[in-house]
């Protein structure tokens, strides 16, 4: 029952939006009657003429976020990570090289075809995103 009352006060409140039914209404209607308005409203006015360019603009300027500074602090904690394993161990990761069969130069070459393969992924998608497909 109650919920056939609150289909009525919707109704009655659609319609006095519409100007179809006069305006005393009861209060649940009314308030009906205030979200009716809202949905069937117009826009007052349209997004400034320069609305998208400043969108865009926001957007290239925070595209990045955090990442990009924390990527670049995690890059150079990478590169003082890297110039000290090699004092450390340069002479034994060359003498890896040296040895072909030693487990060490595996994963000095997978991790060489990963920074290869990385690159070459990157140049790849610059070359799809362009329209012409020129390098």
């Amino acid at each position: 029952m109650n919920d056939e009352r609150e289909w009525e006060a919707q109704e009655r409140g659609m319609r006095a939006a519409l100007g179809q039914t006069p305006s005393d209404l009861d209060p649940l209607a009314l308030e009906y009657r205030k979200v009716a308005r809202a949905v069937i409203s117009q826009p007052v006015g349209a997004p400034p003429g320069d609305f998208v360019a400043r969108a865009a603009a926001h957007v290239a300027r925070h595209e990045g976020g955090i990442e990009r500074p924390l990527s670049r602090v995690l890059l150079a904690v990478f590169a003082v990570a890297l110039v000290g394993a090699a004092v450390i161990y340069g002479a034994r990761y060359w003498q890896a090289f040296q040895q072909p069969g030693e487990p060490a130069s595996g994963w000095v070459l997978a991790g060489l075809a990963c920074v290869v393969l990385s690159w070459v992924s990157r140049q790849l998608a610059v070359i799809a995103r362009r329209p012409d497909g020129r390098t």
